[in-house]
């Protein structure tokens, strides 16, 4: 795979920070990458801990690739409720521990002589430990629309909703679909809220059996 290919695939910000751990880093770059840590809170906290971070060491705000990694990895831009909702407390031990993952790999990698092989092996591992938590964050909060669809001989419309999915490029796809029933049997139809929660539920669990498929 040529070099502009892996920049179409992987991304600018995170070639570039991969380009740079090439030739290493220095002391005080180690010292601040290590006292970084991660918890799953909330948005707020997920915000206040990276603007902790670089205001312990402003050296480092200016460095695109570690501003791009550091807010990847830490925040996951939920929406406030998703912390709320019952069906979610399972997901967030897993969370936690693709992101510790993810920084221990992080740091040990950017920190020490990339060459040849190695950086090779470097970029395209962290590439897949970022699309894995993409992926988690895809069960946590689904992503999905409702259709209608009409019978063509009853002429009864029918609701049905589609979830999405990432692929292995990273791309946005249509994966999951579920039939809700006739859109009479909810009250304001596409818009009801009831039917929405539903539909969520059951994009999550098709989505969570995607990811154990993929990551058991």
């Amino acid at each position: 795979m040529s070099f502009i290919q892996e920049v179409l695939i992987y991304g600018n910000e995170i070639v570039q920070h991969a380009l740079d751990a090439v030739n290493g880093c220095g002391v005080t770059y180690q010292q601040a990458i290590w006292v970084f840590g991660l918890g799953i809170t909330d948005n707020k906290k997920n915000q206040e801990m990276i603007e902790t971070f670089f205001n312990e060491n402003p050296k480092l705000k200016n460095i695109p690739p570690v501003q791009s990694v550091i807010e990847f990895i830490c925040q996951d831009n939920f929406r406030d409720e998703t912390y709320k909702i019952d069906s979610n407390f399972g997901f967030w031990d897993s969370l936690a521990a693709r992101k510790k993952e993810m920084r221990e790999y992080y740091t040990h990698n950017v920190c020490e002589s990339n060459t040849g092989s190695q950086f090779h092996e470097f970029h395209t591992k962290f590439y897949q430990m970022s699309l894995q938590l993409k992926r988690l964050r895809l069960v946590i909060q689904p992503e999905f629309h409702v259709i209608k669809n009409v019978h063509p001989v009853s002429k009864i419309p029918y609701l049905s909703v589609r979830g999405f999915w990432l692929d292995d490029n990273d791309k946005k796809v249509k994966l999951f679909t579920k039939s809700m029933g006739r859109e009479d049997s909810y009250v304001d139809g596409k818009n009801d809220s009831e039917m929405l929660r539903e539909a969520a539920k059951q994009i999550q669990e098709m989505s969570f059996a995607k990811y154990q498929e993929l990551y058991s």
